[in-house]
């Protein structure tokens, strides 16, 4: 994982989110304005910031206080998104420091790998390290982005078409692929290669985001016959998608951005 950048799901730079008023549980009423000292998990939202190699930091802790990250790199001025990590399960705050296990996806035709996650969360800043090897540590620094967030509802993507890169770990590279949606978040799609898939979307029930369940065909897909799941995230003008999904303990991971 080489100059790990922490570009995290719902980067603004790329899909033009705001942020999130955020909540500490994932109840069908959210509290706007939780107390992040009695909260036990961290607080989901969006949030942005940078890593000891000055890239470029955004992303999001979902509902069940699990971080989504993806990175990218930063050439003439444009991010080039190069994979993504996500930790295995809820960041659980002791004294607001947290460790957890997670596994990074890369873009570079490599299998995904276990790393780590450190970190402190104080007055709505995360600082850590992420570390792939105890030899290789990254540090970064995150900020809650207190912005409003726009809610994903299914009116917002039924019928509607997306085309753009759809990349597997461990495949020959991103190929473009054209998903359409039809109703109640339901979808079909197909990437240049010939590979077919299909899936749901399901409003998220913060609304900041959409959980997702991607599933492809035995044909001429690197995933063949497997379902992937995950979450996605539109731009503020419903044009731009963001998917992240994996199969769990299996290693796969995909990212699908319009």
């Amino acid at each position: 994982m080489k100059k790990l950048a922490l570009y995290i799901v719902v980067g603004a730079a790329l899909l033009g989110c705001g942020g999130d008023d955020s909540d500490s549980n994932s109840s069908s009423n959210p509290n706007p304005n939780p107390d992040p000292n009695t909260s036990v998990k961290l607080m989901p939202g969006f949030y942005t910031g940078t890593t000891d190699e000055g890239e470029v930091l955004e992303g999001l802790v979902d509902d069940d206080s699990r971080m989504w990250f993806t990175y990218a790199e930063i050439a003439d001025a444009e991010e080039e998104v190069i994979g993504f990590l996500t930790t295995n399960g809820p960041l659980l705050l002791n004294n607001s420091n947290f460790s957890v296990a997670a596994r990074n996806y890369p873009y570079d035709n490599r299998g995904s790998q276990e790393t780590t996650i450190n970190g402190t969360y104080k007055s709505n800043v995360i600082t850590g390290t992420i570390l792939e090897v105890a030899s290789n540590s990254i540090k970064y620094k995150l900020n809650f982005n207190t912005a409003s967030f726009k809610k994903h509802t299914l009116n917002l993507i039924d019928s509607k078409t997306f085309t753009g890169p759809l990349y597997v770990t461990s495949g020959t590279g991103a190929a473009e692929a054209t998903i359409k949606f039809t109703t109640d978040g339901n979808f079909t799609g197909e990437d240049s290669k010939g590979c077919k898939i299909s899936g749901k979307f399901t409003p998220a029930v913060s609304e900041r985001y959409y959980t997702t369940s991607v599933t492809f065909n035995q044909i001429k897909c690197v995933a063949a016959g497997e379902t992937l799941t995950g979450v996605s995230i539109l731009d503020d003008g419903n044009t731009d998608l963001l998917i992240l999904g994996t199969n769990g303990s299996g290693g796969r991971g995909m990212y699908f951005g319009s």
